[in-house]
């Protein structure tokens, strides 16, 4: 067990602190947490011991009935769980994936390394930061749970991705640079237009429309009548008429 005189911690907090890393803790849940501090005869008030390690800021509160364990030995905050696996136990569900600039980035889209980390799901619509990570979640009906890749954590594929970068490009430098970044990389048009009609968003569909040329986009929008008005974007960083898709970028 590793020593916590240095910390500052009181014989009681030294001794919890020392038991949750022997345990290898890196999440817990209060009720856990409350047992174990009785289990091991720590404090007749366990309540008030866990008060005193959230002031001495070994354990964070992230979510109701939730803690993190920070280490004794971590380091400019690293607390051994990373933001990955931190959102795994916020959702608590499968009903959700990585999009956007994280799955820009992982689709070759751009080499910038996103500092935040956004995700569709079922359940929220916040802005979140618990320690040094920072969360962005987008709610969504569960038939917009479409076009994923599952390895150990879901993301957007490639072209799930450009559909979300085409509908929410405010996080991505504007629409502007991502419609020449998408027109300067490779993915599947077939793919891509069942994907906008899927979504099915008359903006969504005119844009892929612009960049994929396709028919098949250009006769569902004449049946939806969508050919008959101009749809405007605002904010785009750039000024663009499209007549055949009847689209206005300003």
């Amino acid at each position: 067990m590793k020593k916590t005189k240095d910390l500052g911690l009181t014989p009681n907090q030294g001794r919890l602190q020392s038991i949750l890393e022997y345990k290898k803790h890196k999440i817990i849940k209060r009720d856990e947490l409350i047992s174990l501090i009785s289990n091991h005869k720590i404090s007749k008030n366990p309540q008030y011991l866990i008060k005193s390690m959230l002031l001495k800021k070994r354990l964070v509160f992230f979510k109701k009935g939730y803690y993190i364990v920070v280490p004794v030995s971590s380091v400019n905050k690293n607390v051994g769980i990373d933001n990955l696996e931190l959102n795994d136990y916020l959702l608590e569900s499968k009903d959700y994936y990585i999009g956007l600039y994280n799955a820009f980035n992982l689709h070759g889209f751009t080499e910038q390394i996103p500092n935040k980390l956004f995700v569709f799901n079922t359940k929220y619509s916040f802005d979140k930061e618990i320690l040094h990570y920072k969360f962005k979640f987008f709610k969504i009906k569960k038939d917009k749970l479409f076009g994923i890749i599952k390895n150990k954590y879901p993301y957007s594929d490639k072209e799930r991705t450009i559909i979300d970068a085409l509908d929410y490009p405010e996080y991505l430098g504007g629409l502007s640079e991502v419609m020449e970044k998408i027109k300067n990389s490779d993915y599947n048009k077939n793919k891509l237009v069942d994907y906008a009609i899927k979504y099915n968003s008359i903006k969504i569909i005119k844009l892929v429309g612009i960049l994929t040329g396709s028919s098949k986009l250009f006769n569902l929008l004449k049946e939806k009548k969508a050919l008959n008005y101009y749809t405007t974007i605002k904010k785009t960083r750039t000024k663009l008429l499209e007549k055949k898709w009847q689209i206005r970028l300003i």
